[in-house]
């Protein structure tokens, strides 16, 4: 553990370690959703959680009883994955990582419709790779263009969803018309 150039404390390989390998396992304190949100309100400002969630009715608070792994921070280039196991966390190298390589994984924290320019904003990246999408959200494929215009500042509106099987009536259509 040591001061990291993408947010704060980070955890960073001492050694090399090989694609596929566990590299660590997220220990917390297991909560229901309501009790997170009771404990991280997002409306009173940023603050820094060590919340992940375990499955619908679970998640685990690194705050209370985590380990070294609450430290690994998010990148839009990772080198780690999280895989859910039998109720555990697991942190593994998706490909392999040179010694005093910072260990990071994609955060992709889920995407909610009513979320604003503000909110977007709230949740903004500061991984620094050069695929970095400006936000640890997992962002809709239809919305990238409006949340990138949402991160320099620009409030547009956001397009509608599109209906399910629009981009195959898109693509039909198009193809009709090149004949």
């Amino acid at each position: 553990m040591r001061r990291s150039k993408i947010q704060g404390r980070g955890a960073f390989a001492i050694l090399p370690i090989r694609k596929g390998k566990k590299v660590d396992e997220y220990w917390g304190q297991p909560i229901t959703h309501e009790e997170a949100d009771r404990r991280y309100d997002d409306s009173e400002g940023r603050h820094h959680t060590f919340l992940f969630v375990l499955d619908d009715d679970t998640v685990l608070d690194a705050r209370f009883g985590g380990n070294d792994a609450r430290f690994i921070n998010h990148s839009c280039d990772p080198n780690c994955e999280t895989v859910i196991e039998d109720g555990h966390i697991w942190i593994k190298a998706i490909k392999a990582i040179k010694p005093e390589t910072e260990l990071v994984y994609d955060y992709r924290f889920e995407w909610q419709d009513e979320y604003e320019p503000e909110d977007v904003r709230y949740y903004a990246c500061r991984c620094g790779a050069k695929k970095c999408r400006g936000t640890i959200l997992r962002i809709p494929v239809y919305l990238r263009p409006a949340i990138k215009q949402w991160l320099a500042g620009n409030d547009v509106p956001l397009p509608k969803k599109p209906k399910k099987g629009a981009k195959k009536a898109v693509k039909k259509a198009a193809k009709k018309a090149v004949r």
